[in-house]
């Protein structure tokens, strides 16, 4: 059931000053606070409709409001819809950074940009880098890197490591009897750990992937 966030931001305060006074609430007190815009009678208005709906009781005629059982759990709830509303709205946050970052510069890089937050979605870019021309002699090793990369293979294999942040990787990886190369780092984005990787054959410009990720990891940490 949907609740007009008015009242539910009415509830929330009561129900947070009764917790710390553990008395009644009354419409007198709840007007003197900075939270609170409404004019008397609206106050009251409100708190006469959070009654109504079995949110608040008075103990005794002319009292403040208690919350009740129904309120507390309406008042949880909101409180917990808040903070996974607020988590998302973080997580695709982080998303949108990151992606903008590998957007700008996936086409640098020797290989294809795979990156991911821990425990979250995945997405990668440059597959056309390993189309070129001068791979077509590794067709076979060609073949494997996209499949190791679309089956989330690589997210695996990393997600898995224990990687301190700031710092440059690498490794090799055998699939298929083909051995791959990922360089990769961990970023902090918007308090979300990120994994970012190059994946490439071993005939590689590894200089070149190394400068770019330190670049990135320096960008970042200023």
């Amino acid at each position: 059931m949907s609740y007009d966030p008015k009242l539910l931001a009415l509830l929330d305060i009561v129900i947070d000053n009764y917790i710390n006074k553990w008395e009644p609430v009354g419409s007198k007190f709840l007007h003197t606070l900075q939270d609170i815009e409404y004019a008397p009678s609206t106050l009251r208005k409100y708190l006469n409709i959070l009654e109504k709906s079995w949110m608040v009781y008075q103990p005794y005629n002319s009292s403040g409001r208690v919350p009740t059982i129904e309120g507390l759990k309406i008042y949880i709830q909101s409180y917990i819809s808040e903070q996974e509303t607020q988590k998302e709205k973080e997580v695709l946050d982080a998303r949108k950074w990151i992606k903008y970052l590998v957007e700008n510069i996936w086409s640098l890089v020797d290989g294809v940009v795979v990156w991911f937050l821990q425990n979250d979605e995945y997405y990668y870019l440059g597959i056309n880098n390993l189309l070129r021309d001068d791979m077509l002699d590794e067709y076979h090793a060609t073949k494997s890197i996209i499949k190791f990369i679309e089956d989330k293979k690589v997210v695996k294999f990393l997600d898995k490591k224990i990687i301190k942040r700031w710092h440059i990787y690498y490794t090799f990886i055998e699939d298929h009897d083909v051995v791959i190369s990922v360089l990769f780092t961990k970023i902090l984005i918007n308090d979300y750990d990120c994994i970012i990787s190059i994946v490439w054959p071993t005939r590689v410009d590894y200089k070149k992937n190394v400068s770019i990720l330190r670049k990135i990891v320096q960008t970042i940490q200023t």
